[in-house]
């Protein structure tokens, strides 16, 4: 049977999610605050262009309208305004505190980032079926060379397993990194670093111990 992880194994898999969830949140505050929002229109505007290439204009124009719709669904029930800081003395105190060209500037970054991420949830959603079955090879491959293993006397390496499990969080990390930056994405990086984290998902599935 395999063997159970060390609690300092687990102990440091948890802090880690941790940490990766505090940079993750520092990265999303700190585009609020300081991305300008032309920025963030020039990406969009290069994404699409870059869509439009790789995926071609039927598949480019279905990706962009359900952007759009969620988007809009996105903005309708969240709106971004002033109105968010508050109606009452001390909403008109923050509001007199800060700068007004500032303000909008933000509250059109703000809806700017909604719809970037709209965009790219879109991307993947389309990149979906594709990577789906990159993932069911990967297992299966894993599997299989896991299995073969088991009848011959190739015993496997807990420092390939330990890096197979390493490299897949660290790709994983890069995965949500790439999605949530103000730099641009284009469309091929997704497959690319789903190969990536299938290989190693299957490396560290033949990586596993022997059942005796």
């Amino acid at each position: 049977m395999p063997d159970p992880q060390p609690n300092g194994a687990r102990s440091a898999a948890g802090v880690a999610g941790r940490v990766g969830v505090l940079v993750l949140l520092s990265v999303v505050i700190l585009m609020l605050a300081w991305v300008p929002a032309a920025w963030l229109e020039r990406i969009a505007m290069l994404e699409r262009a870059w869509d439009r290439q790789a995926l071609g204009e039927r598949s480019a124009t279905a990706v962009l309208e359900r952007a759009q719709q969620w988007s809009a669904a996105q903005l309708g029930a969240f709106p971004i305004g002033s109105e968010t800081l508050g109606a009452d003395r001390r909403g008109a105190a923050r509001r007199a505190a800060v700068s007004p060209a500032w303000l909008a500037d933000r509250r059109t970054a703000a809806a700017r980032l909604v719809e970037l991420a709209c965009l790219r949830a879109a991307l993947v959603t389309a990149w979906g079926p594709a990577l789906g079955l990159l993932l069911i090879a990967g297992v299966l491959d894993g599997h299989w060379r896991w299995r073969i293993r088991q009848r011959g006397f190739d015993y496997p390496s807990p420092v390939a397993r330990q890096a197979s499990q390493t490299g897949l969080a660290l790709v994983l990390g890069g995965f949500l990194l790439v999605l949530l930056l103000p730099l641009p994405l284009h469309p091929l990086e997704i497959p690319l670093l789903t190969l990536i984290a299938v290989w190693l998902i299957g490396a560290g599935l033949a990586a596993l111990p022997k059942r005796l």
